[in-house]
């Protein structure tokens, strides 16, 4: 299970929008922050309701009030003053990741909700909804250590006023667009907590856009049965591992059969299902690459990946995407596996990977058994220089739509 919140950020920029502010309202009658100590980020250019929404629901701290959100001051404010709560000095970005999981931050974000990933030889771009940042698992090889080192907490936008406009804006040019919510986040890590998931997406479909929602969780008691609208706007995909790799790397997420559980449970509700395999990490073979011996590619065991798969046809999903592990090179001082390491790897172009020849050969052998078996679409993450029949870099992939 995620690490459990024990503190509660609220930003105080949030009632400048009765919306919002709602919606924040919304979130205490739940009452899944209860129990955590809250603080309250009191803005210079805020008004008081949120304090006052605040005083009606629950006894919290308020921090000294501060000018602004520029140089992540609200950032060091948290990190001080829950750091100070449990008396602890945080003096490295390792601490502040471990001890930021504890932390929900529910804020106001200023910029816009819609990013576009840029293309780039690796992928061919995509736009990215920022529902959230950073999640409370704990993946041993997670890229987002090093994307969020500099705000290393769990947070949730709940502004949704702003994602109203940016939509509205988006849409002048982008109408119709795949919004990817689950790269900087796990879309549904805390909906058990604050059940905006539904809100947000309403909102997508409100402007005739759609939104993928990547997991690794099995928080879908709160997402209601598919009409036609619905099934038309949200896709839901799991990214997932057999049991085996999830109990070693993916420390503090749903299991594997938890999260087929769920997908299972969204299909027949009517919902459109994809799977995500990445990053395939065969034990036998990470454990041959860190102790420095060679492996016949014959030899890999792929037996629990076939087993996944099999598993997959019983659900009946429209893709399923494959990738191996890969990480630009200062993603090493935050990976704590001894498995993972620069002199075991190979550079290929900007990321060190695992050599080609075993990539090569675990896409040819999953991806013909996926073929075969499931007859839906089949796709590479990020891997240009494998040239499979089903190579992405010519078609849609997780991030896309189908054509």
């Amino acid at each position: 299970m995620p690490v459990k919140i024990e503190y509660v950020a609220i930003d105080s920029n949030l009632g400048l929008n009765s919306y919002d502010l709602r919606i924040l309202e919304e979130v205490l009658e739940n009452k899944g922050v209860f129990g955590t100590k809250i603080l309250l980020l009191r803005f210079s250019n805020a008004n008081g309701k949120v304090q006052e929404v605040l005083e009606s629901y629950a006894n919290f701290d308020v921090s000294e009030e501060l000018e602004n959100k520029a140089n992540s001051c609200d950032i060091k404010s948290i990190f001080d003053h829950f750091s100070t709560l449990e008396g602890k000095t945080l003096t490295g970005i390792k601490e502040k990741i471990r001890f930021g999981k504890k932390i929900l931050y529910l804020d106001a974000v200023s910029n816009s909700f819609i990013r576009k990933f840029v293309s780039n030889q690796e992928c061919p771009g995509f736009w990215n909804l920022a529902v959230g940042t950073f999640c409370r698992h704990e993946c041993l090889y997670c890229f987002l250590n090093l994307t969020m080192r500099i705000r290393p907490l769990c947070v949730e936008h709940l502004n949704l006023s702003r994602l109203k406009s940016n939509l509205k804006y988006f849409n002048r040019k982008h109408s119709s667009t795949l919004l990817n919510a689950g790269e900087s986040s796990d879309p549904l890590d805390n909906e058990p907590l604050l059940h905006i998931w539904n809100k947000i997406v309403d909102l997508v479909r409100g402007y005739g856009n759609k939104i993928l929602c990547l997991t690794k969780s099995k928080n879908v008691d709160s997402i209601p049965e598919a009409d036609e609208s619905l099934r038309n706007t949200a896709i839901y995909s799991w990214s997932i591992n057999p049991p085996d790799v999830v109990r070693r790397y993916e420390l503090n997420t749903a299991s594997s059969e938890a999260r087929l559980e769920a997908a299972h449970h969204l299909r027949d509700f009517g919902y459109r299902i994809r799977f995500r395999v990445d990053p395939i990490m065969p034990l036998n073979l990470m454990d041959a690459l860190s102790e420095g011996y060679d492996i016949p590619v014959q030899d890999i065991d792929l037996e629990g990946y076939f087993k996944l798969i099999d598993q997959f046809d019983r659900i009946g999903p429209e893709m399923v995407t494959f990738g191996t592990f890969r990480a630009l090179p200062p993603l090493f001082n935050f990976l704590r596996d001894n498995s993972f390491k620069k002199g075991s790897l190979v550079k290929n172009g900007k990321r060190f990977r695992i050599p080609r020849r075993f990539r090569y050969h675990m896409y040819q052998r999953l991806g013909a058994y996926s073929q075969d078996l499931l007859g839906c679409h089949i796709a590479i993450c990020k891997d240009p220089s494998i040239d499979l029949t089903y190579s992405t870099l010519k078609g849609p992939c997780q991030c896309m739509e189908i054509s």
